[in-house]
């Protein structure tokens, strides 16, 4: 498993300390001050544009929104394209409890925004990030409710893209595939290459979590398992699934 996160910072346009949240205890409010000092010399380089930081065996990935720096700290070796995500992610949920993220929204709800931060991230580990499941539970006025709120299924079984309890009277599934094909062609007429692209875009209204099995057809992996294609497969490139695809389902038929 990737290293996690040691803390989470929120920065004015100066460089000073909004709101922070310590996960792991290796890291101090100091960090914030040595990242902003390493940001100016890094601003005074043109050459150098990465939203990622090393000072003194600290790395700090960064992401800027409006007067806001939202900063996380680490002193492991973890993944920076997945610790960039969380922060983008965060962004999104802070503009929909906020409307607007900038230095006065923060000030104003620094208690939500140290539940969502709570929830969001666990030990230094990016967890839930679905805006409108964390709003399922974690409300703007939830610290003054007496009575605890039940988290969401989709908390509690790692489903953030749905809710729970969605019911239709009729259960309709609309599956749409949308191609384009791409030919090269030379002066002879030949065709140098040829490709489609497309997309399988799938509405749904269905009570519960049901399961939809999907089938494909994928040559390779029919001729690698000894059967026959019969000239209909197509090699199948680039694949790219929404969340809610498990790659279980994917059965390869001829």
């Amino acid at each position: 498993m990737a290293g996690a996160a040691s803390a989470l910072f929120l920065l004015d346009i100066k460089g000073r300390v909004l709101i922070w949240r310590d996960y792991r205890g290796d890291v101090t409010a100091v960090e914030a001050e040595r990242f902003f000092t390493k940001l100016i010399e890094k601003e005074a380089d043109s050459q150098s544009q990465n939203p990622v930081v090393y000072d003194n065996g600290v790395t700090y990935l960064f992401v800027q929104h409006s007067n806001v720096y939202i900063m996380t700290a680490t002193r492991q070796n973890c993944n920076a394209a997945s610790l960039l995500c969380f922060l983008h992610s965060t962004v999104d949920v802070f503009k929909h409890y906020f409307e607007e993220l900038e230095e006065e929204s923060l000030r104003d709800n620094f208690v939500v925004v140290y539940e969502l931060l709570d929830e969001m991230m666990d030990f230094g580990y990016p967890q839930y990030t679905e805006a409108k499941i964390l709003s399922e539970f974690i409300k703007t006025d939830a610290y003054r409710m007496e009575v605890t709120q039940r988290p969401p299924m989709a908390v509690t079984n790692a489903v953030s893209w749905r809710s729970e309890g969605i019911s239709y009277k009729k259960n309709e599934v609309f599956l749409d595939v949308v191609e384009s094909v791409n030919i090269l062609v030379n002066s002879n007429g030949q065709i140098i290459r040829s490709d489609v692209v497309g997309a399988l875009k799938m509405r749904t209204y269905l009570s519960g979590m049901p399961e939809c099995k999907l089938g494909l057809n994928d040559r390779v992996l029919l001729e690698a398992q000894g059967r026959t294609t019969k000239g209909k497969a197509i090699d199948l490139e680039d694949i790219k699934f929404h969340q809610y695809v498990y790659l279980i389902l994917l059965l390869f038929t001829d």
